[in-house]
């Protein structure tokens, strides 16, 4: 990976980007390639449970950074159990990224504290897309912090001013950006030009803590285009030489 002035250890992978679950093949992936910075994830609730139950063995001491992505969707009846599971990363002191519409029981969720970090959603959900709807979530779990999906912010509204908005109301609770482009489909695809340029006018707002995590479904028969997309993260975190009048975000 190319070095760059910004952070560059603070920006990775999910591993359900990189290998649909397989998330050992992309752990080795990202070792190779130096890497810093991993999500794992869990999205499909199967792989839950022999994740966890992986987790002191997977190699990932070396890693500067390290979240773990919850399912996103299981039944109801299941979520005191996934819960449960939970709090082994928990232990662990790692961020926990879980989507607002699985959370039922709010009493469950609430001793994860800080390490919760509650994902804006995209058009396709219900709820926790806007800052109004993040607000009603935030009163029920106080001490939670956001995971800011800057591509479902700009599909939800093309104009940035939903992406503009999150950031300010929500500058002191961001622990995590979400970063890939949508398509039609609400799938998570590699950035255009335009998409890291929509980034770029933001990034004088993203914190050098924040880790990055790209989720742009990027196989192993596309390894030439990783190395890309993780360019194209840091590009997109570079303010840019020319100011934009898209969209605007207080200081």
């Amino acid at each position: 990976m190319s070095d760059s002035k910004y952070n560059s250890e603070r920006i990775g992978f999910s591993t359900g980007a990189l290998e649909k679950g397989n998330y050992k093949n992309a752990i080795q992936w990202l070792l190779r390639s130096h890497v810093q910075t991993v999500e794992l994830s869990a999205l499909r609730f199967e792989e839950l449970e022999p994740m966890i139950g992986e987790l002191e063995s997977l190699p990932i001491a070396s890693f500067r950074h390290v979240s773990f992505h919850a399912p996103s969707y299981f039944p109801e009846e299941a979520e005191e159990s996934v819960v449960n599971l939970l709090r082994r990363v928990k232990s662990k002191g790692w961020n926990i990224i879980v989507h607002p519409d699985v959370i039922r029981n709010y009493w469950l969720w609430k001793p994860f504290g800080s390490t919760l970090l509650v994902e804006n959603m995209d058009r396709r959900k219900p709820i926790g897309r806007t800052p109004g709807e993040l607000d009603e979530i935030f009163k029920l779990l106080p001490e939670a912090r956001l995971c800011l999906d800057v591509a479902h912010a700009r599909q939800m509204d093309t104009t940035l001013t939903l992406l503009s908005q999150l950031i300010s109301h929500f500058s002191s609770r961001i622990a995590e950006i979400h970063i890939s482009e949508l398509d039609s489909r609400c799938q998570h695809q590699p950035m255009s030009f335009g998409a890291v340029k929509d980034y770029q006018f933001f990034a004088r707002h993203f914190r050098p803590s924040w880790p990055v995590i790209i989720e742009s479904m990027i196989g192993s028969d596309r390894a030439a285009l990783r190395r890309t997309e993780f360019n194209l993260a840091l590009e997109a975190m570079q303010r840019p030489e020319r100011p934009s009048n898209r969209g605007s975000a207080n200081d």
